[in-house]
């Protein structure tokens, strides 16, 4: 995941700076931080959420050609059924409902039962009136299932142009006008990356314990490696379900997350 989120990971970093140099801007000019990012900035938000769900994608393929290596009986009952990438792929669109389509019909797995994260929201999306981030909420389940869903709504809608799929609404990842259009603030992004982060951990985590990989066919702890330091996950990661996962059973957890 470190490798496939990296233009997200890039994307979310430039706009931050962006947005970080506007307000500095506007305090020197005398008007306080608060105001429109612009255009420019809600661009660059979709192209967060539009990359992650690439990287969604990717890193699930990934992850079921691995554990397929360790786990000789996964394979599906008829071949012709479901393959896991190339153009005919299970998950060419990584919806919710197909990864975990997927891991059953491979591993006889469904990670609905892992997904556990934490994101922020605003004040509208939690009854309020304002869409300035005001606190945090933890999706699981069901609640997590969804999250993901409007994600690949999003993706679909903003890279498709397909109007069936503008209606959206789940704390964290998107908001919708009232002439139906849909919003992508700041959090938002953030989100987008946040979730696939922990996704990844929780996933590849539930999957090897359920395939008994954490005793017979993995002889060592899962690490924190030096590329994911690099690729700056911990922020995402600390107070997390995923985080907590992390300083509890890998080895090389970095200060942060301790």
């Amino acid at each position: 995941m470190t490798d496939y989120l990296r233009d997200a990971q890039l994307i979310h970093r430039a706009t931050q700076e962006r947005l970080a140099q506007k307000t500095t801007a506007r305090k020197a000019q005398g008007k306080g931080g608060a105001g429109q990012p612009g255009a420019e900035h809600s661009a660059l938000n979709r192209a967060v959420v539009v990359a992650a769900v690439g990287a969604l994608e990717a890193f699930t393929e990934d992850l079921t050609l691995t554990a397929q290596k360790h786990h000789p009986p996964a394979m599906p009952p008829r071949s012709e059924w479901y393959t896991v990438a190339g153009p005919n792929g299970m998950v060419q669109t990584p919806s919710p409902t197909n990864l975990r389509k997927l891991f059953w019909t491979f591993f006889r797995y469904d990670p609905m039962a892992v997904w556990d994260w934490q994101v922020r929201v605003s004040e509208s999306e939690t009854g309020g009136t304002t869409t300035w981030p005001s606190g945090t909420v933890r999706l699981a389940g069901a609640d997590a299932f969804k999250f993901l869903e409007t994600m690949v709504k999003v993706r679909h809608g903003f890279a498709h142009q397909d109007k069936g799929q503008l209606k959206v609404h789940s704390p964290g990842i998107a908001g919708q006008t009232a002439g139906g259009k849909i919003s992508i603030h700041a959090h938002h992004a953030t989100n987008a990356v946040s979730v696939l982060l922990q996704y990844a951990v929780l996933t590849t985590a539930g999957l090897a314990r359920d395939l008994g990989c954490t005793k017979t066919c993995c002889t060592r702890q899962f690490r924190w490696s030096t590329a994911m330091s690099g690729s700056a996950w911990e922020p995402h990661l600390v107070g997390t379900p995923a985080g907590v996962l992390i300083r509890k059973a890998w080895r090389m957890v970095p200060t942060a997350l301790q």
